[in-house]
C-alpha cells in the first residue's frame, strides 16, 4: 500500500473543506456572547469611538478582522453571522496551511537531529502525514470546531506558523535573520489575537535563541525576534496602558481570575460597582457604563477596577483539580491516540533513547507544555488548548525510539494508519448530525426577534431589560441596536414571578425611571402574565409605558 504524499493531501484537504462547511453552514445562525462583544468593538471601531474600541478584555485582532469583512462585504443582519462564520472558515484554510509548514519542518527536522528516524520503506513519509493531518483535523474540527465564533483558529494558525518558524531557526538553514523577524511578527500578532500569548512569546523567542546550541550558548540573533514582537505588540499596549492608567498587556488573565478562581479582596472597593435596584428579586442596572449590547460582558478591566488581588490557596488547588479533571476528560476521549503511543513505547521498551530524544526536543514541546500549564491554574476549555495538545502529542510520537519499533516491518505504518481511519471515523460521525442540521435547516432566531421588537416600536439606541439572563448571546438586541441596561439574573425569574403585583409594578416603575422600553425574557411567563411573544422565537416581550427620558413610540 503506497497511496503517496499527494493522495494524502488531496484527501485531507477535501475532508477538512468538506467538514469545515457542514459546521459553518450548520452553525451560521449560531453567535457566542464573546462574538457579540467583538462585533461591538468592530462597530467602535468604525465609528471612530476609541475609549470603547481600546478594549483589555477582547483582545483587538479579531475584531479588526470583522470589521475589514463588513466593510468589505457589508453583509445585512440576517447574513452577518453567516459571514462571521465564514471569516473562522478563511483561518481554518490558513491554519492548516500553517499546519503543513509546521509539520514539513518537522520532518525535515528530524531527518537531520535523528536520521535512524524511517521515513522511507519501514515507515514512509505519507504515513507520517496521516499522523500529522489526523491530529490537525482532530484539534480544528473537534476541538476547536467551527462553531464557536472566537479568536481561537487565527490563534491556531500562528502557533503553528510559529512553531514551524522556531523549527527553521534550529536547522539554521538560509536566511536565519530573516526567520527570528518572521518569528517574531507571527509572535507580535499572536499576541494580538490572545493575550494569553505576550507571556508566553517571551518563552518561545528563548526557545528561538537555544533551538540550536542549547540554553548555554544561546543564538543573540534571537534579539531580532524580540525587537519585532515589541515593534508589533507596543503599540497596542500602548494604547490599552493610556486607557487604563497603568501598564497592561490586557485585563483577561486578572478578570478570568477573580471570575474563576478567587473573588476580589473584602478590603477593596470597584469603582464601577453595579447598582442593585432590588435584592427580591435580584436586578442589576448600569446604564450609564459602557457603550455596548451587554455592558457587564464587555471589559472585564471597567468592573474590577479598584479592586485588589486576594490568593487564596484552596481556591487555586480547587482551580488545578478541575482543570487536570478536564485534561483528564479531553485525552481519554481520543483513546486511540494514547493506546497507539503506549503499544509503540512499551513495544520499544527503551525509556532512555526516548528521554533522549525528548529532552533535545523539549524547545518544542516546553512552549506548549507552559500554554497548558498556564490555562491549568485558571480555566481549561477544549478550544484553548488544542493546539498545545496537538503539538506536544506529535513530538510525543517523533521521539519514541524508532530503531527497535522498525525491527518489526510496518508496525508503526499500521499504528500511524489505524490512529488515522480511527480518527477519520471519529470526524465522520461528528459531520453527520451537521449534513443533517443542513438539509432541515432551522430559522434564524436572534434576527426574527430583532425584527419584533422593530415592529413593535423599538428603534437603534433604545434601552431594553432582560429577564432570565443566561450565558446565551444577546444577538438580538445587537442587530436590533438595542443596549441592555439593566437585567435580573436566570436564577431570579421565579422569585420574580412569585412576587406582588406591586413589587413587578415597583420594578417596571424604576425601569422605564431609566429610559426602558421593553422587558425582554427568553423563559415562557406565566399565562396569567401580560406578555406578548416575539413570534416564534421563544422570545418574549413587555413594553414598558412611557419611559423617562425617552418619547413613546406606541401605536395609538
Amino acid at each position: 500500500m503506497n497511496p503517496g504524499k499527494g493522495n494524502i493531501r488531496v484527501t485531507a484537504w477535501s475532508f477538512a473543506v468538506v467538514a469545515g462547511i457542514l459546521q459553518v453552514w450548520s452553525s451560521r445562525f449560531y453567535i457566542e456572547p464573546d462574538a457579540v462583544n467583538y462585533l461591538d468593538i468592530a462597530s467602535a471601531y468604525r465609528r471612530g469611538d476609541w475609549l470603547a474600541a481600546i478594549n483589555g478584555y477582547w483582545s483587538p485582532l479579531y475584531s479588526w478582522l470583522l470589521l475589514v469583512l463588513k466593510q468589505i462585504f457589508r453583509p445585512s443582519a440576517y447574513w452577518e453571522s453567516t459571514f462571521l462564520h465564514l471569516l473562522n472558515f478563511l483561518l481554518f484554510l490558513l491554519a492548516l496551511s500553517c499546519f503543513e509548514f509546521f509539520f514539513g519542518r518537522f520532518l525535515s527536522l528530524l531527518r537531520v537531529w535523528f536520521p535512524v528516524v524511517p521515513m522511507e520503506e519501514d515507515i514512509p513519509e505519507w504515513a507520517w502525514w496521516v499522523m500529522g493531518y489526523a491530529a490537525f483535523l482532530l484539534a480544528a474540527l473537534r476541538l476547536i470546531t467551527l462553531k464557536n465564533n472566537t479568536p481561537d483558529m487565527a490563534l491556531a494558525a500562528w502557533l503553528f506558523l510559529a512553531t514551524g518558524l522556531l523549527i527553521q531557526i534550529a536547522l539554521n538553514e538560509g536566511r536565519i535573520f530573516l526567520y527570528h523577524a518572521a518569528f517574531g511578527i507571527v509572535l507580535g500578532a499572536a499576541y494580538l489575537t490572545k493575550s494569553v500569548m505576550f507571556p508566553l512569546s517571551f518563552l518561545y523567542i528563548c526557545a528561538g535563541a537555544s533551538a540550536r546550541a542549547g540554553v548555554r550558548k544561546p543564538d543573540w540573533r534571537g534579539l531580532v525576534a524580540l525587537f519585532t514582537f515589541v515593534l508589533v505588540s507596543l503599540p497596542f499596549i500602548t494604547a490599552l496602558s493610556v486607557k487604563e492608567g497603568h501598564f497592561t498587556f490586557g485585563e483577561t488573565g486578572r478578570t478570568a481570575y477573580f471570575d474563576q478562581v478567587t473573588g476580589p479582596s473584602n478590603e477593596s472597593k470597584p469603582l464601577h460597582p453595579m447598582r442593585k435596584l432590588s435584592d427580591q428579586p435580584s436586578l442589576y442596572e448600569y446604564a450609564d457604563s459602557l457603550r455596548s449590547t451587554f455592558p457587564p460582558w464587555y471589559d472585564g478591566g471597567y468592573w474590577y477596577a479598584g479592586v485588589r488581588f486576594r490568593f487564596n490557596l484552596g481556591n487555586q488547588l480547587r482551580a488545578i483539580g478541575r482543570s487536570i479533571s478536564s485534561y483528564f476528560h479531553i485525552v481519554s476521549t481520543e483513546k486511540e491516540w494514547i493506546a497507539g503511543w503506549l503499544f509503540l513505547a512499551i513495544f520499544a521498551a527503551d525509556w532512555l533513547d526516548q528521554s533522549k530524544r525528548l529532552f533535545r526536543l523539549s524547545f518544542l514541546w516546553m512552549p506548549s507544555l507552559a500554554m497548558l500549564s498556564l490555562y491549568a491554574l485558571v480555566l481549561v476549555e477544549p478550544r484553548y488548548v488544542a493546539v498545545p495538545l496537538a503539538i506536544v502529542g506529535i513530538v510525543l510520537f517523533a521521539s519514541l525510539p524508532w530503531p527497535r519499533i522498525t525491527a518489526t516491518r510496518r508496525l508503526g505504518t499500521a499504528v500511524f494508519l489505524t490512529i488515522g481511519i480511527t480518527t477519520g471515523i471519529t470526524l465522520i460521525r461528528g459531520a453527520i448530525p451537521d449534513l443533517a442540521a443542513c438539509l432541515h435547516p432551522t430559522p434564524h432566531v436572534q434576527w426574527l426577534a430583532a425584527k419584533q421588537l422593530e415592529h413593535l416600536g423599538l428603534a437603534p439606541g433604545d434601552r431594553v431589560a432582560v429577564l432570565g439572563h443566561t450565558t446565551v448571546a444577546d444577538y438580538w438586541a445587537q442587530l436590533a441596536g438595542l443596549r441592555i441596561v439593566a437585567d435580573v439574573p436566570v436564577e431570579a425569574v421565579s422569585s420574580y414571578w412569585e412576587a406582588s403585583p406591586e413589587k413587578r409594578a415597583e420594578i417596571a416603575a424604576s425601569l422605564s425611571a431609566l429610559g426602558v422600553k421593553a422587558f425582554v425574557s427568553a423563559v415562557r411567563p406565566p399565562p396569567s402574565a401580560e406578555w406578548q411573544p416575539l413570534g416564534q422565537t421563544g422570545y418574549f416581550v413587555e413594553i414598558l409605558q412611557n419611559p423617562i427620558g425617552i418619547k413613546s413610540t406606541s401605536n395609538k
